[in-house]
């Protein structure tokens, strides 16, 4: 499904205006999706004033408490948990993608010319 299929079945025509005028200010852009996935791993590798890196390497910190023996986790359950994080961030920044290629339609000019003469 591409972005102008999912923004039809779900965004009214004002949200659709909204984003495009949202689409227009990369800084804006980008500072919510900063937050956006800031909100997801909670690291604090997200840094005023730089861009966002979605490799930047957070896993080490679902660890940190178990390898202190604070948190019970099995070796499975890190892993599983380290699965969910990459794939919600994985999520997000596809949703961010679609966003950014959100278009206003083409408007085609009806000629007035017949091209059979």
């Amino acid at each position: 499904m591409s972005a102008q299929d999912l923004s039809h079945e779900i965004l009214t025509e004002i949200e659709v205006e909204r984003i495009l005028a949202f689409n227009q200010d990369p800084i804006l852009v980008e500072a919510v999706k900063k937050y956006v996935l800031a909100v997801v791993y909670k690291q604090g590798v997200v840094e005023r004033g730089k861009p966002h890196n979605p490799r930047v390497n957070w896993a080490m910190n679902l660890s940190w408490f178990a390898t202190e023996g604070k948190v019970s986790r099995t070796d499975e359950e890190l892993g599983q948990s380290l699965r969910a994080m990459t794939s919600a961030v994985q999520m997000i920044e596809s949703g961010f993608k679609e966003l950014s290629e959100m278009a206003r339609p083409e408007k085609l000019e009806e000629s007035n010319i017949n091209n059979a003469e």
